[in-house]
């Protein structure tokens, strides 16, 4: 039996692994026996850890009688669906006011929310006529930018007027009318409506 053509097949496979061998050490593939630390800056930034997001603020409990509060972010006004202390409908107006007056929580100022109501100012029920709702101003209100006023008559009106069977709002003061700001800065005394700040909501 001729084992000659074997020997040619076995050390040509040899002479192939050698050649494969001296390729991956020429393309610099290292082989090492014991692991070794990497230098935190040879790793690429889309490898490290993300960094952690900001908390949601909390979302209403499915289930549970809400309210609808707005606050300002960026200068736009945003609706926050809360869970109503009270479930009773006739105590909602009454919980939207004191959410408004009490501004926004810790989390949802660290997710960016404020307050353009003064921190002095004070609102209470004067008198609900089929949907029209009066609102009694008290406390100090001056020092406001025109900006601020606006965002803040805004944040009245869209929180109050979410409160079922209240479809517009007007102010008062020691029993006299106010005029309110509307979205476009011009002065009104008529009834507000939510329609009037629609264009001051976030998109």
């Amino acid at each position: 039996m001729n084992r000659r053509p074997l020997r040619d097949a076995w050390s040509m496979a040899t002479i192939v692994l050698v050649a494969v061998a001296a390729l991956l050490v020429g393309c610099g593939v290292p082989v090492q026996n014991e692991p070794s630390p990497i230098d935190p800056a040879a790793v690429p930034t889309r490898l490290h850890s993300p960094t952690s997001p900001r908390s949601a603020p909390p979302a209403a409990t499915p289930g549970r009688a809400t309210i609808q509060v707005v606050f300002v972010q960026k200068e736009q006004l945003v609706t926050l669906v809360r869970d109503a202390s009270d479930p009773d409908p006739s105590d909602r107006l009454q919980t939207v006011i004191a959410a408004l007056l009490a501004g926004p929580t810790a989390a949802e100022q660290a997710n960016g929310l404020t307050s353009a109501l003064p921190p002095d100012l004070q609102l209470s029920v004067g008198a609900i006529e089929g949907t029209r709702l009066e609102l009694e101003l008290s406390g100090e209100t001056g020092g406001r930018s025109a900006a601020e006023n606006v965002l803040a008559v805004g944040q009245i009106v869209l929180s109050v007027t979410a409160v079922p069977g209240i479809d517009e709002v007007t102010f008062s003061r020691d029993g006299k009318p106010v005029e309110a700001l509307l979205a476009d800065g011009a002065l009104t005394g008529a009834p507000l409506k939510a329609t009037d700040f629609a264009a001051l909501r976030a998109r």
